[in-house]
């Protein structure tokens, strides 16, 4: 899906990616990569949100605006490998943040429509740390190793845009 991840290696560590599996098809584990894939606080929001960013900042805040595209190539991986670990699980990969019972569907209301970068990055900033917390707490009750394989690595990432958002915070907050 989102095509060569290789130009953007910047905005990855440098591991492979694990292979998505799963020991046994299990709804709860899927309810809970539904939140990751498409809740308040998910892939699919942060690609949007990366997206916008990217957009209303070109021209802008250039060095802002290549960083947040980049990053929000590794999002689409994220999104992939979570999407179809779902579907192993049994369940199809929608953007709904709970498949039983079901929850509800992704909203545009998860979207911060800011344009001030400082305000931009702060959000980008929250939403990398509140990310990593949840996979962090999703691998704490997740019993199936594949799955928490697949989260670990992906945090590892999170934490890389994370500690990257922070760097850019860090000189606009000094020049502007």
């Amino acid at each position: 899906m989102p095509g060569d991840i290789s130009k953007h290696t910047n905005y990855i560590i440098k591991l492979p990616y694990p292979e998505p599996k799963i020991e046994i098809q299990n709804v709860q584990y899927a309810n809970l990569l539904l939140e990751d894939y498409a809740g308040a606080v998910s892939e699919f929001t942060a690609i949007n949100l990366y997206v916008y960013q990217h957009i209303v900042s070109e021209g802008n805040y250039d060095d802002y605006a290549e960083l947040i595209g980049g990053v929000s190539m590794a999002e689409m991986k994220h999104l992939e490998l979570l999407g179809e670990t779902i579907k192993l699980l049994g369940v199809k990969p929608i953007y709904i943040n709970s498949a039983c019972p079901p929850g509800e569907l992704w909203s545009p209301i998860y979207v911060n429509f800011t344009t001030h970068i400082k305000e931009m990055l702060r959000e980008d900033i929250q939403a990398e740390s509140k990310a990593i917390e949840t996979y962090k707490y999703h691998i704490s009750i997740i019993g199936d190793k594949y799955i928490k394989q697949l989260l670990e690595r992906i945090i590892l990432d999170e934490e890389l845009h994370l500690k990257l958002f922070m760097d850019m915070f860090k000189k606009y907050n000094n020049i502007i």
